[in-house]
């Protein structure tokens, strides 16, 4: 009777997600937020899905300008793997209609299929690394300015503690900046023209990092600005809606290039997409 007695205490903390330690205790949300984020980057492998509904006015002329002016969504999933190797699945719409895609690179080169063509970026290395979605969440969590721990959840048997804050205007125009100075759009960053408000219309950024791993399993940002971004003046105007979750972790993942891929350049890609 006693070794079921354990047993079946055994079993319920099982169902119940118990046995484990909440590293979270004690902690400020800020240094969840600090202590995730580095351990989160320093993940060998995982799993990761990406939702973004975003429309930009960004000054300039060329393709690059063009494509950004129309309403752009994006959903997809992949795997990622350490030093930044990742694959993506992608469903677009792109104002001029909606398709498939894939996204891979690997060692340090870009690669794309899409609309049944397999191509690879002609691109710098700085621009390679400004499209690495590896580095989406923990970039996301960086943009919280005064965050607050508002709560837990438990998600799949994980439970998340659930943080929140207001955008930082000038951490989010420096990483806006830098990823269009990456593709090409010029424009100066200054990362202290923001001040110490912001004149953001929506600003809010919510993340959720598991109790006991410290990783982050979610990140999500809603953003609206009609006005330019401090730290970006290149960027008019911006309506951005980010989610980037997490999961598998460490979890085992091959990633390939494309065999056969054409080299092409960001601009006739952009043009491909309808830019």
């Amino acid at each position: 009777m006693a070794l079921i007695a354990v047993a079946a205490g055994a079993l319920l903390l099982a169902g119940c997600g118990g046995g484990g330690t909440d590293a979270t205790q004690g902690k400020t949300a800020q240094q969840i937020l600090d202590e995730s984020s580095a351990k989160t980057e320093a993940l060998t492998s995982y799993r990761f899905g990406v939702d973004l509904k975003a429309t930009a006015e960004v000054t300039g002329a060329g393709d690059l300008a063009g494509f950004l002016a129309n309403p752009v969504e994006i959903s997809g999933e992949g795997a990622a793997k350490d030093p930044g190797d990742f694959t993506l699945d992608l469903s677009l719409n792109l104002g001029p209609g909606a398709f498939q895609a894939n996204v891979t690179k690997v060692g340090g080169s870009l690669y794309g299929s899409v609309l049944g063509q397999d191509v690879k970026l002609d691109a710098s290395p700085q621009t390679v690394r400004s499209l690495d979605v590896t580095g989406l969440a923990p970039a996301i969590s960086g943009w919280i300015e005064a965050p607050e721990i508002v709560g837990t959840e438990e998600v799949d048997g994980v439970q998340l503690v659930h943080i929140r804050g207001k955008v930082d205007e000038a951490a989010l125009a420096e990483d806006v900046g830098g990823l269009l100075g990456g593709l090409g759009q010029e424009g100066a960053v200054d990362p202290g023209a923001a001040g110490a408000g912001s004149d953001l219309e929506t600003g809010v950024v919510d993340v959720w990092v598991g109790a006991e791993d410290m990783l982050i399993h979610k990140a999500e940002a809603e953003v609206v600005s009609k006005d330019p971004l401090a730290a970006a003046p290149q960027v008019r105007a911006l309506d951005l809606d980010l989610t980037a979750t997490l999961s598998d972790f460490d979890a085992p993942v091959e990633v390939t290039a494309p065999t056969g891929a054409r080299t092409l350049s960001l601009d006739s890609i952009t043009g491909l997409l309808g830019g």
